[in-house]
This record gives structure tokens, sequence and C-alpha cells, in this order.
């Protein structure tokens, strides 16, 4: 699945497999999703990110309008489903930040 990785000041469109596994390695724990606007993308985090002091990421909170720590993942969805992060998405979060 194409997702948008994001670190603190970089984003940049991977290819990363659509399992738990692979997303939980990603974030490195557990994950939670935050829903952008529109309801079709998420950015998804590691759930026990504040609890544990992982560092602000400033790129990612910038794009979800709240405060998101470690490394995310921007992924699209369809239902219950994650997919491919959506074109528009993709190119207004590149433009300004990749």
């Amino acid at each position: 699945m194409k997702a948008l990785l994001i670190n603190n000041r970089s984003v940049e469109e991977i290819e990363i497999e659509n399992t738990l596994e692979a997303l939980q390695k990603a974030v490195d724990g557990y994950i939670e999703t935050v829903t952008l606007i529109g309801g079709y993308a998420v950015i998804i985090v590691n759930e026990e990110g504040l609890l544990r002091g992982i560092p602000s990421n400033l790129t990612a909170s910038a794009i979800a309008a709240r405060k998101i720590v470690g490394t995310a993942l921007v992924v699209g969805v369809d239902g219950d489903e994650f997919t491919d992060v959506p074109k528009d998405i993709k190119q207004r979060i590149m433009a300004r930040w990749g």
C-alpha cells in the first residue's frame, strides 16, 4: 500500500505492507488513527507515544491540527480498511511539506 511516512521534518512516499505488524513496526508500537478532514484519510501514530515521551513530530502535528509524536503514516481509508493514500491528499501534503 502507498503511504506517506512523516518524520519530524521530512515526508516521503513509501510502499508498506497493509498488515497490522508492518504498521506497528513503522510507528514503533501499537497504532492509533487520527482522522483527517474529509474522512477518507488518516494519520497512523503510536498509541502510547505521549505516555512514552516520544518527541513531537512538528510536520505531522501541522497536518493533523493536533499534537502528534513520533513517526507517523498517512494512508487512505475505505470503510474499516486502510488503502493507498489518496492522490489529492498526497499532493497537498507533498506541495507544502515534501
